[in-house]
C-alpha cells in the first residue's frame, strides 16, 4: 500500500478514535441524565405503587383483625362444641364475609382442628365447616407453621387442596388473651390482584412483591408465585434470584432489602440485568404487610440512548467535514513530496542507487529530508555491496571448515553423508547406479604404535593423495573416520565398481613414498568393501552393506577387494 492511502487511514481512525470518544462522552452523559431520572423517577413509581397496594390489603387486614378479636368468635373458640355459641360465632363471620371485598372468610380453631370457610356465592350456607385440619397432612402445615410462628399476621399465597382455590390469604392469628387458639382472615382473588395491582399495564415498568427470604408472593407471570411459601425451606422457594441473571445483582438486591430494615429511607435503587437488558430495580419494604415491593424499570424503553441521535448527526456531520479539509492540505504540502520520496526507496530497495535530481527544487524540510537520503542511501548502498563480498568469504570459508577434514583436505562425516543423501536422490529420479567403496587402512595401529602418530598422520595423508589420483574428478573422497575413508563413485556399474576399488588397492599397495625415521620404506595396504546402490534404499542401509563387506575383506586376509 502506498504511503499516501496509509496516511489518510491513519487520519481517518484518528477521526474515528476522536468519534468514538466523543460518542462514549456523549453515551455516558446521555446514560448519567437517563441515570438521575430513573432514580427520581424508580422512587415515585415505587411509592406511587406501594399506595396503590396497600390501599386494597389493608382494609383487608383492618376487618380480618376486628373477625379475629370479635367476641362472639372468642368466647365460641373456648366452647366450639356449644351449639348457640357455633350459631353466633358463623353469624358473626357472615357479617363480616359480607364486608370483605372478596365476599369470603376463614376461621380455623386450633383446639379441635375445624376450618370454617364460605365464598361470595355463599356456597356453604348452613355447612360452613368444611374439613378438619390435621397436622400430619402437607396440605394443613400451613396453620401449624403460622401458629408455631406466633407472627400477628401473616399474608400468604397459596392454593387451598381442600377448597379446590388459589388466594391470596391474609392470616390474623386468633388469641384468648395471650393464648392463640386459631386463625381467623380472608382471601382475595389472585388474578384479579395481580390484574388490578401487580401488572400496572405500563410499559417499561414491571412490579413484583416479595417475602424477606426474597420468595416471589405476587407477580404478574403466575407460574414464578412461590405458592405456600411459609411451608417451604428456604432452598425450595422460587425466589428473585430466578429473575436475575448476575450473582451480584441478586446480593445487590438482598442487600438492598437488608438496608430497607436498617435505614430511615423508603426506596433503595440498583441497577440490574434481567433476560440479558439493564433495568433500575427500586425496592420498598411494606411493614403493614411485611413484604417488599420490586419495581423494575426498562431504560430501553422509558427514555433510549436513541434520543440522543440528532446531537450525534450533527458530531458526525462535523467530523467528517475537519477530515476533508484537512486530507486536502496534508495531500497538498505532504503527500505529495513524501511520494516522489516513496518511489526513490523503492529503487533503493531494489539495490538502485537515488536519482541525483531527488532534492532539486526543494528548500522545506521535506526537500532537506531528501536529499540526506540520497547521500544516506548512496553510502548504504556502497557498504551494503562491500558487507555482501565480506559475507560470501566467511561463508565459503565456514562451509568448508564444516565440511572438509583438516588433515587430509578431503571431505569428513558430515560432508560426504550430504553428498550421498544427495546421489541418492538424484539416482532415484534418473533410474541410475552408484557406488561405495570403504576402506581402512591395515595395520594402522601398528604404525602409531612403533612409528610415531606424526607418520601415522603422514600415511593418512598419503592414502588421500593416492584416492584422489585414482578416483575420476567428479567422484567425491572423504575420510569417514580414524583410519577409514569413503569414496562416493557416481554413475557406476559393477564392473567399474570392482575396477576402481581394485586399482584403489594397488595403488596404496605399491606406495614406496612413505619412509620410516631410518629411512627404510613404509609399506602400506587397505583392505576395501564395495556396495552398489540403484537409490531405493537409505544411506544407512546402503552403508551397512559396504561396512560388511569390509568386513569379510578383514577376515579373508586383508589387503582385498570384497563386494556386497
Amino acid at each position: 500500500m502506498n504511503l499516501k492511502p496509509r496516511i489518510l487511514i491513519l487520519t481517518a481512525s484518528l477521526v474515528l478514535v476522536s468519534a468514538i470518544g466523543g460518542w462514549g462522552m456523549v453515551r455516558e452523559l446521555g446514560e448519567r441524565i437517563i441515570e438521575e431520572w430513573a432514580l427520581r423517577h424508580a422512587e415515585k413509581q415505587v411509592l406511587y405503587d406501594k399506595a396503590r397496594t396497600l390501599q386494597p390489603i389493608l382494609r383487608e387486614i383492618a376487618l380480618s383483625r376486628q373477625l379475629a378479636n370479635s367476641q362472639q368468635i372468642r368466647e365460641w373458640s373456648r366452647k366450639p362444641d356449644d351449639p348457640v355459641l357455633t350459631r353466633r360465632a358463623i353469624a358473626e363471620m357472615e357479617a363480616f364475609r359480607l364486608n370483605f371485598s372478596d365476599r369470603n372468610f376463614f376461621v380455623a380453631l386450633l383446639g379441635n382442628g375445624r376450618y370454617y370457610y364460605n365464598n361470595a356465592a355463599n356456597e356453604y350456607a348452613g355447612r360452613q365447616h368444611r374439613y378438619t385440619l390435621d397436622p400430619a397432612k402437607p396440605e394443613d402445615r400451613w396453620f401449624y407453621d403460622i401458629v408455631k410462628q406466633r407472627r400477628e399476621m401473616h399474608i400468604n399465597v397459596n392454593p387451598d387442596a381442600n377448597l379446590g382455590v388459589t388466594k391470596l390469604w391474609i392470616d390474623v392469628l386468633l388469641r384468648d388473651g395471650e393464648d392463640i387458639v386459631g386463625v381467623a382472615g380472608t382471601g382475595l382473588d389472585l388474578t384479579r390482584f395481580i390484574r388490578d395491582v401487580v401488572d400496572n399495564g405500563q410499559p417499561g415498568i414491571t412490579s413484583l412483591f416479595v417475602d424477606h427470604g426474597g420468595a416471589i408472593q405476587a407477580y404478574r407471570d403466575q407460574r414464578m408465585i412461590d405458592f405456600a411459601s411459609i411451608t417451604k425451606r428456604s432452598a425450595h422457594h422460587n425466589s428473585l434470584d430466578l429473575l436475575l441473571d448476575r450473582g451480584v445483582d441478586r446480593v445487590a438486591l438482598h442487600t438492598a432489602m437488608k438496608e430497607l430494615e436498617a435505614l430511615d429511607t423508603t426506596v433503595v435503587s440498583r441497577f440490574v440485568e434481567v433476560s440479558g437488558k439493564r433495568y433500575l430495580a427500586g425496592v420498598a419494604y411494606l411493614p403493614e404487610i411485611d413484604w417488599y415491593e420490586i419495581t423494575l424499570l426498562d431504560l430501553d424503553t422509558l427514555l433510549p440512548i436513541s434520543s440522543f441521535t440528532g446531537i450525534l448527526v450533527v458530531y458526525g456531520l462535523t467530523l467528517l467535514a475537519a477530515l476533508v479539509l484537512f486530507n486536502l492540505a496534508i495531500s497538498r504540502f505532504v503527500l505529495d513530496p513524501l511520494a516522489e520520496l516513496e518511489t526513490a526507496v523503492s529503487r533503493v530497495q531494489l539495490g538502485e542507487f537515488p536519482p541525483e535530481s531527488l532534492s532539486s527544487g526543494r528548500t522545506d524540510e521535506i526537500g532537506r529530508l531528501m536529499e540526506h537520503f540520497r547521500r544516506m542511501a548512496r553510502s548504504m548502498l556502497n557498504a551494503k555491496l562491500e558487507l555482501e563480498s565480506k559475507v560470501r568469504e566467511r561463508t565459503e570459508a565456514l562451509d568448508r571448515l564444516t565440511k572438509i577434514d583438516p588433515l587430509t583436505e578431503l571431505l569428513n562425516r558430515r560432508g560426504m553423508a550430504e553428498r550421498i543423501e544427495a546421489e541418492i536422490s538424484r539416482v532415484g529420479r534418473e533410474g541410475r547406479c552408484f557406488g561405495i567403496l570403504w576402506l581402512d587402512l591395515d595395520d594402522f595401529k601398528e604404525i602409531n604404535d612403533r612409528h610415531g602418530h606424526a607418520l601415522g598422520d603422514e600415511a593418512l595423508s598419503t592414502i588421500a593423495r593416492i584416492i584422489l589420483s585414482v578416483i575420476r574428478p567428479y567422484d567425491s573422497a572423504a575420510r569417514w573416520g580414524g583410519d577409514e575413508f569413503l569414496v562416493l563413485l557416481q554413475d557406476c556399474d559393477e564392473a567399474m565398481l570392482s575396477g576402481l576399488g581394485e586399482r584403489i588397492r594397488a595403488a596404496i599397495a605399491a606406495c614406496t613414498t612413505l619412509r620410516t625415521p631410518n629411512g627404510t620404506v613404509l609399506p602400506l595396504g587397505a583392505s576395501i568393501g564395495a556396495a552398489l546402490s540403484d537409490g531405493t534404499r537409505g544411506i544407512e542401509m546402503v552403508l551397512h552393506d559396504a561396512d560388511q563387506a569390509l568386513y569379510r575383506a578383514k577376515n579373508a586376509g586383508r589387503n582385498r577387494v570384497v563386494r556386497a
